[in-house]
């Protein structure tokens, strides 16, 4: 087969993103970029978000769940009688003092995809097809301060033990800026964007290392569920990947 040449990457990914690789091949000393090594570090950043998408989808798998199974609880406590899921009715919060509008919007659109549109399909899909429907940046959200007194200390902190030693807020937080930075990643990944090396996310003062990203997520299944943390990482292929840039 043809070798694949810097001006056929050109004419596949269009010349702007090209030359981001280009450029990341300059050399010191000659100051040229190397076309040839450029289309090999495109090929290496593919592998790259590959072995990177393994370890986001294990993480936000988890995390999803124990998150939801926190809500869920949460809603059978408040609401035993109710035939309905914490999803099917989200006003049983309060808005403002729980789901804000914004949440609340999210949480309808989720359900509504989750619906089978097909004949027979059910009007109220499965709860994993549902929870499936959120994504990262969701949870993520669910995170943030404001949700502290209403969703966190009361559900969620508790599906955590590995952070037991910390405070309401401290926990909180030790999760919450993990999964807002695994979010980061994931989109960058989604997009198609380079991961082979840091790289920078408006409003924050130092770029984020892919590396040590990945590694705080399985940081924070840890603190939920050891066993499943060490399974994630005897699987993840990524620095093995990374040493291997052209």
């Amino acid at each position: 087969m043809t070798a694949f040449s810097y001006a056929d990457l050109e004419r596949a990914i269009s010349v702007p993103r090209a030359r981001r690789y280009l450029l990341s091949t300059i050399d010191a000393t000659t100051g040229r970029p190397n076309p040839t090594r450029a289309v090999a570090l495109y090929e290496h950043n593919s592998r790259l978000s590959a072995a990177a998408w393994s370890t986001v989808a294990d993480v936000e798998v988890l995390l999803r769940n124990a998150l939801a199974d926190a809500i869920a609880a949460q809603h059978a406590a408040h609401r035993p009688a109710t035939p309905f899921r914490w999803y099917d009715e989200p006003p049983w919060f309060p808005t403002g003092r729980w789901f804000t509008d914004q949440t609340i919007a999210a949480i309808r659109s989720a359900t509504r995809r989750a619906r089978d549109p097909g004949p027979g399909g059910a009007p109220r899909p499965p709860a994993g097809r549902v929870i499936a429907e959120f994504n990262l940046g969701f949870w993520r959200y669910l995170l943030i301060a404001r949700y502290e007194h209403s969703l966190w200390n009361p559900a969620m902190r508790a599906r955590f033990p590995g952070l037991s030693h910390l405070s309401g807020s401290d926990s909180r937080r030790a999760v919450h800026e993990r999964v807002e930075r695994l979010n980061y990643l994931r989109n960058r990944i989604a997009h198609h964007e380079p991961i082979y090396e840091p790289f920078n996310v408006p409003g924050r003062d130092a770029p984020l290392d892919p590396t040590v990203v990945l590694h705080e997520a399985i940081g924070v299944v840890h603190w939920n569920d050891p066993g499943a943390a060490a399974w994630i990482g005897a699987r993840a292929t990524f620095d093995a990947v990374a040493a291997t840039r052209p």
